[in-house]
């Protein structure tokens, strides 16, 4: 793909700033492939394992892919501002290539997320220089925050995300079965 076709495409055109839980995945993708290949190849079995882990009453969950997960989370004003991030990313082309989602799981909210996937350290970093440069450039004030792609599975029973390791104990084993239970949910099993 050359520089010219270089675009960020949206899963489809977010219409309302009321809608109460919106997300729109994007993607450098027209087809969005990455994002529908990582559901099923690489989340999906991911939160599986974590689950089949907690069920077998392991005391440290091994975290395989998990742990090269990355999320890079921008708090903006809106809709309108999270457009506007993604068109000043795609017309400065400082990425390769991007996907993630924009929205808020939170009904009312004021504020709207960007998140950015990344599957490694490196590609996490360039995203955000690339957000950095974005606030710099735009002067907005906006909220960057980095963690693991599944820290709100993993961390409710694991603790901090910036301790884990490739095996790491369990620290909060009171909260296995609520999590278990959330899991099921998140998994439509229950």
């Amino acid at each position: 793909m050359t520089d010219s076709q270089w675009h960020i495409y949206l899963e489809k055109i977010p219409y309302s700033e009321s809608s109460s839980e919106m997300w729109v995945s994007f993607e450098s993708d027209p087809r969005l492939k990455k994002t529908k290949k990582d559901i099923y190849g690489r989340c999906l079995p991911c939160i599986q394992d974590l689950y089949y882990q907690l069920k077998k009453g392991r005391d440290e969950i091994r975290l395989g892919p998990a742990l090269n997960c990355w999320k890079v989370t921008t708090v903006v004003r809106g809709l309108e501002e999270a457009l506007e991030l993604l068109m000043e990313l795609e017309q400065g082309r400082p990425l390769k290539y991007v996907r993630g989602k924009l929205g808020s799981g939170r009904t009312g909210a004021s504020t709207k997320v960007v998140v950015f996937h990344a599957e490694s350290v490196e590609e996490r970093d360039l995203i955000r220089k690339a957000l950095d440069r974005y606030r710099w450039k735009s002067g907005k004030v906006i909220e960057i925050f980095m963690s693991r792609g599944c820290a709100s599975l993993h961390g409710e029973v694991l603790g901090d995300w910036q301790e884990w390791g490739p095996k790491t104990r369990i620290k909060h084993p009171d909260k296995v079965a609520s999590l278990l239970e959330r899991i099921q949910k998140v998994l439509y099993w229950k």
